[in-house]
């Protein structure tokens, strides 16, 4: 296995999916977890599933909807304490051999309408791995600042003397 190729890979082509589809359930092996939970920076992933519904797009692309869900194992922002969480998540995305390259530079200009639909992904060799798109939507619907449930942040007691404003006005005051 060459370092390119993905630790959890399901390729589909697009010569493969019939005009009406074609239903796909996947379920994730122990390995592929692991090797999603370290690319995503996760101490576990005990659970990723999906099922995803692969259509023809356009004239030679393709569709991708359904959901994923998975349980997996975050840290606290707050605590530093490992906590499950489970997600669930919709996947909604399309490929196209005119669609946008993710490694060529942006048009600021086409990005000014937050609810436009986003343009097709590049789809590459006549096929698509929906084992990255699990992964990407997975990455997407995990909370940036994940916080064990009952852990608030608190800022403490100051010391109102150890401000600086304090010292400012310390300053301030003896100058009068």
């Amino acid at each position: 296995m060459s370092n390119d190729t993905p630790l959890f890979s399901r390729p589909v082509r697009v010569g493969d999916i019939p005009n009406a589809g074609r239903r796909f359930s996947i379920t994730t092996t122990p390995e592929e977890r692991d090797a999603v939970a370290r690319l995503l920076g996760l101490p576990a992933v005990a659970d990723l599933t999906a099922k995803l519904e692969v259509t023809p797009f356009g004239r030679d692309g393709l569709a991708v909807g359904g959901s994923i869900h998975a349980r997996v194992t975050q840290t606290c922002v707050v605590s530093l304490d490992e906590f499950e969480s489970t997600l669930d998540a919709p996947v909604d995305i399309r490929f196209s051999t005119d669609g946008v390259d993710p490694n060529a530079e942006l048009d600021l200009a086409e990005l000014t309408d937050p609810y436009a639909e986003d343009p097709p992904d590049l789809l590459v060799g006549g096929q698509i791995d929906l084992g990255s798109v699990i992964t990407e939507f997975l990455a997407l619907a995990l909370d940036p600042y994940p916080r064990k449930p009952g852990v608030e942040f608190s800022r403490g007691e100051e010391d109102p003397a150890s401000s600086p404003f304090a010292a400012l006005k310390a300053l301030k005051s003896n100058d009068e």
